[in-house]
């Protein structure tokens, strides 16, 4: 079994178009991936991300491009795709890489980052837009080797090229983001119903996470098992510092006399390499809740 596929096909739609975003920067990509769901395997997630790709209106390539920062010049930023640029980018940006010349020699060391400015200036001013290629694992050298091939061609040929490039990058960083969320579930519940001494099975749970600018956003849902538990629900992916919120529809468990019908608990979290258990112990009237371990 493919976990991380699994929690990829399973994830509320918002949210894994957000998280679909940190590979490509198209909305209309993310949405069109998401909108795809289910998928039986990686190959066929792949070759839909493609095929998407290839799909695109033009101007949303030249706005996911636009994303990406200069080849020669990674971001500083801390999210996921910041971080992935920088990987993608580590063997260009080495300080013992190398680049070929204007004269057809070979440069090191500080020429390294003069002869990509020079080269992705001059791609800029071809065709009008920023230079994008797969530069993971690719040298100094070879990528301005290639910026230099690519100035001769035409415009209709270059931008076949970089939807290749676009689809080459989103593959790449959409089977590491599948791969997170492979990871162990950062979050885990239990439910008890005190009145019966018994788990509280087939709870519906929904996992909310507080938006920087006001609101919620749900990550995750699922249903407590036979033991009253949610293990395996929370996604690894995205998961961060912050606010989040627990709602358990408890209507169906305690009945038409009960005062409580949803019980939402909000909780911050401030390590996020650390587990999370939040149980709860429910009755009718009254319900306790604490930090598990």
């Amino acid at each position: 079994m493919d976990r991380g596929l699994d929690v990829f096909n399973t994830l509320p739609a918002d949210h894994v178009r957000e998280l679909l975003l940190s590979c490509c920067a198209a909305p209309g990509w993310a949405a069109a991936v998401a909108a795809g769901r289910p998928y039986a395997d990686r190959a066929e997630l792949t070759a839909a991300a493609r095929a998407r790709i290839g799909a695109l209106p033009w101007p949303e390539v030249v706005g996911a491009v636009a994303a990406h920062p200069r080849i020669g010049r990674p971001p500083t930023g801390t999210g996921r795709d910041a971080e992935w640029s920088r990987r993608e980018q580590a063997a260009a940006t080495a300080a013992s890489g190398t680049a070929a010349s204007a004269a057809g020699t070979v440069a090191s060391g500080p020429g390294v980052a003069t002869e990509l400015a020079e080269v992705n200036d001059a791609y800029e001013q071809r065709f009008g837009y920023r230079f994008l290629i797969f530069a993971n694992g690719r040298g100094a050298a070879e990528l301005v080797a290639a910026a230099r091939q690519r100035l001769h061609h035409d415009p209709d040929t270059e931008q076949g090229v970089v939807r290749t490039e676009l689809g080459d990058i989103a593959a790449l960083r959409l089977g590491r983001l599948v791969d997170d969320m492979a990871a162990p579930a950062p979050l885990s519940s239990h439910v008890l119903d005190t009145t019966t001494g018994t788990p509280a099975a087939g709870i519906a749970v929904r996992l909310d996470a507080a938006d920087p600018g006001g609101g919620w956003r749900t990550v995750a849902t699922g249903h407590t098992d036979a033991d009253g538990r949610l293990r395996d629900w929370a996604p690894g992916a995205g998961w961060a510092a912050g606010t989040y919120r627990l709602a358990f529809d408890v209507a169906d468990r305690l009945g038409v006399d009960a005062f409580y019908t949803e019980i939402p608990v909000v909780f911050t979290v401030r390590d996020a390499a650390r587990h999370h258990h939040v149980p709860l112990l429910l009755s009718p009237y009254g319900y306790t809740t604490y930090r598990g371990s």
